[in-house]
């Protein structure tokens, strides 16, 4: 008997046919154009669209992927937690959001604070 796996919460990012994130997908996700996308990612404007795979792009996207996955764990709901992670002020960051933070290069704090929040350490 196979075992059915429950499709990963980064696949729906997922450039068509690639190993990398999409670029399109989560800026639409998120309501970024492309060049606020670039900007955020600290890359040059053309880069999401001329090179999606870029490290430095596909870092940041990842980092809103992984910081997303634990809020919408958290909330229950993809665009709630999207919605808090773009405009909840977080006191313990000096009322920093997340998505602030994400664009410094502190996705491991913000991940560290959340998951601290979810098993009631923080709070």
């Amino acid at each position: 008997m196979g075992t059915v796996l429950q499709q990963p919460f980064a696949e729906q990012f997922r450039e068509q046919g690639t190993p990398y994130l999409s670029p399109v997908r989560i800026g639409d996700f998120f309501g970024f154009k492309v060049q606020e996308l670039a900007e955020r990612a600290h890359v040059h404007r053309n880069t999401p669209t001329a090179r999606p795979q870029a490290p430095q792009l596909q870092k940041y996207l990842r980092d809103m992927v992984r910081v997303l996955a634990i809020a919408t764990e958290m909330t229950g709901d993809e665009k709630r937690a999207a919605f808090l992670l773009r405009n909840e002020p977080l006191r313990a960051f000096g009322y920093k959001t997340a998505d602030t933070l994400i664009q410094e290069g502190k996705a491991d704090m913000v991940i560290a604070f959340l998951e601290s929040l979810m098993g009631g350490a923080a709070g």
